[in-house]
């Protein structure tokens, strides 16, 4: 199945629960960028509940901007803030030591690079350590709909089940966070918490982006 989405950073978990080995996961690059999405912000789950990292950008005001133009405003000091929260968020999860050589590189960046660059690297990085066999490609223009599944300002149909996460006896199963969350609480069993959720051809009028 071929699925066109925008660009995120840590996407949700539900946009994972519709691929299967084989399939081929298309990232819209010529679409305008819009604040305050999915774009640029995703949600951790902390011992104070669910907690928001957004990302700063750096565009031409005034003026639409195609998002595979925007750039990381490395000039904030968002990395280490957004590492520290993860640490402080999933240090004592069950998979954190496991994996956080291939998460921090993402909060050590020194020179320019675009969001769109950026998120896509991160998208490859979540499929690799889901074992997903998906293959990314990116958008050669701008079409208002596409023959595949199109999940650009959209969620996929998802009811999720409850797995392991850190805090939840404190404050019971949180959904509706990003990949992270799940990669970092199960592990090499991620994989097989995906399978098990049920690919829909439904969607939900949830906003992606």
């Amino acid at each position: 199945m071929d699925a066109v989405f925008s660009t995120g950073y840590w996407l949700p978990v539900a946009c994972f629960s519709v691929f299967r080995a084989g399939d081929t996961c298309i990232i819209e690059q010529y679409e305008h960028y819009q604040k305050q999405t999915n774009r640029t912000r995703c949600s951790i789950c902390g011992a104070n509940g669910p907690q928001n990292l957004v990302v700063p950008v750096m565009r031409k005001h005034g003026e639409k901007n195609l998002i595979k133009d925007v750039m990381l405003d490395l000039s904030k000091d968002w990395q280490r803030v957004h590492w520290l929260a993860i640490v402080s968020a999933y240090s004592s999860s069950p998979y954190f030591e496991y994996y956080q050589d291939d998460i921090r590189p993402f909060y050590e960046i020194t020179g320019p690079i675009s969001l769109f660059d950026y998120n896509r690297e991160i998208l490859a990085c979540c499929f690799r350590l889901l074992e997903m066999d998906v293959k990314i490609s990116e958008t050669e223009s701008y079409m208002k709909s596409y023959s595949g599944y199109d999940y650009r300002k959209i969620t996929p149909a998802y009811e999720p089940k409850p797995y392991y996460q850190v805090f939840a006896r404190k404050q019971g199963f949180v959904p509706g966070q990003s990949v992270l969350d799940l990669i970092l609480n199960e592990g090499p069993e991620a994989w097989k918490y995906l399978e098990s959720e049920t690919k829909s051809d439904g969607k939900q009028n949830l906003q992606i982006g």
